[in-house]
């Protein structure tokens, strides 16, 4: 067998540093159902990219698939070049991880006895599927090849003892966390509460339904939460053009539901529920972007922090010009005549020609513009969370011919009727949800914050 060394590459999962279960059991798994010249394809691939016991795999299935004496010496030859590099560095490997997980030292631990699994699993896949393989697909193809010979080894018995570990370590994890979990289950501040309930959270995810994870995991979450009240905007501008502020709040909201479905920590209240809360409490919300008032709305419970905007422009501008004068110049065919060629086989040629034109052009054009701000006011505080300006924008054009004179075959694609002006209900809508879109970016950052 040919015997490549050369310097072992391995990468490291990052993974294995974060706090929380990041590890995974899947293994490389060899497409099924193709030719036997892609598997020889993709094992060349695999090689240059150093991925030797996913080369292995396919160009075992190459051998074991081949029927023509190309494909068996190919095949033979990508073993060659990639067999001894994956064993060689799949024990050194495993070496690396037994020392490392000879003792429990956290999440990396967990994740480290997965990638022992997975290079057992994968060492047994590369043996079965050669021992399968005809001893005859083996000998050199060419009386100059090599032919491929390896040697059998099972790996099933390490593997059921890293399999028993592994599962020992993930009790071991799940104990580390709820204990985590425990010291933080007093705290004030939601960031603390935040990392109590992902602790809990953890604990299940190693060992599921580890003794009253759930339960603990539920009230920090609870407390740990975020909850958001929406304001509906008010007009500080005044506008012709409907309700605005209830289009863009709507709008908001609807944008704000969605991420609160992605975020742990962080739920939002529509109008309805704010109301609720506040005729409930016999409170007002009137005046709440006056910056000095907002020290004076702690008494609101049930509610973390609010949302509140104020719209400061709503605009529809439109405009007409025209008409302008253009020239247009166009190669068209002017006539087609009839010739006999040299061999007396009558035939018809085109004539081609410049044709010209002078039209009368119009436009119309409208913008739609809504300006907003907004704030996101603790309750507790009436400190300013996050605060912002935007501006939201619709626009339309259009051109026409009015008339002409000329050729018309020499005028552009340009409709030749007047069309009337988008409605300024649709165009105000168009902009204020673009507006409400913006606001939405900008207090992604903080909604990310305080909700994972």
């Amino acid at each position: 067998m040919k015997r490549i060394v050369l310097p072992l590459i391995f990468v490291f999962s990052f993974s294995s540093l974060l706090a929380q279960p990041s590890y995974s059991l899947r293994t490389y798994k060899v497409q099924g159902g193709k030719k036997t010249n892609f598997y020889l394809r993709e094992s060349k691939n695999l090689i240059k990219k150093l991925r030797y016991n996913e080369a292995v795999l396919n160009a075992a299935t190459a051998l074991k698939n081949a029927e023509k004496k190309r494909q068996f010496s190919e095949a033979q030859d990508r073993l060659n070049n990639s067999y001894d590099l994956a064993m060689e560095g799949n024990l050194t490997r495993i070496e690396e991880l037994k020392e490392s997980t000879a003792t429990f030292e956290g999440d990396y631990t967990v994740t480290n006895f997965s990638e022992l699994i997975r290079l057992y699993t994968t060492m047994n896949a590369i043996n079965d599927l050669l021992t399968s393989i005809p001893k005859k697909s083996l000998k050199p193809a060419k009386k100059k090849d090599p032919g491929f010979t390896f040697d059998a080894v099972d790996y099933t018995k390490d593997l059921e003892d890293t399999r028993i570990a592994f599962e020992k370590s993930k009790e071991e994890a799940a104990a580390m966390h709820y204990t985590k979990g425990r010291e933080l289950e007093n705290s004030e501040s939601k960031s603390e509460l935040r990392r109590c309930a992902k602790h809990f959270r953890w604990a299940n995810e190693y060992a599921p339904d580890y003794r009253d994870a759930t339960e603990r995991y539920e009230n920090a979450k609870k407390l740990a939460t975020t909850r958001m009240g929406v304001n509906k905007f008010e007009m500080s501008a005044s506008s012709e053009y409907g309700d605005v502020a209830a289009r863009l709040t709507e709008q908001l909201l609807s944008n704000l539901a969605t991420k609160a479905r992605k975020l742990e920590f962080f739920e939002v209240m529509d109008r309805d529920q704010l109301d609720e809360v506040i005729r409930e409490q016999e409170l007002s919300l009137s005046g709440l972007l006056d910056e000095s008032t907002t020290a004076d709305i702690g008494e609101i419970k049930g509610v973390d922090v609010i949302l509140v905007g104020n719209i400061t422009e709503s605009i529809v501008d439109r405009q007409e010009s025209g008409p302008s004068e253009k020239s247009y110049t166009k190669e068209v065919v002017l006539r087609k005549v009839k010739y006999t060629d040299d061999d007396g086989k009558e035939k018809t040629r085109e004539i081609k020609g410049d044709v010209t034109a002078v039209a009368k052009i119009y436009s119309k054009s409208a913008e739609a513009t809504v300006g907003c701000t907004y704030k996101v006011i603790d309750i507790q505080t009436g400190e300013i969370l996050e605060s912002g300006s935007t501006t939201g924008a619709d626009t339309w054009q259009f051109r026409w011919i009015g008339s002409f004179r000329g050729d018309k075959r020499a005028l552009p694609s340009m409709p030749r009727e007047e069309r009337k002006y988008p409605s300024i209900s649709k165009m105000t809508n168009n902009a204020s949800t673009v507006a409400s879109d913006k606001v939405y970016k900008g207090l992604t950052s903080y909604l990310s914050k305080v909700g994972l």
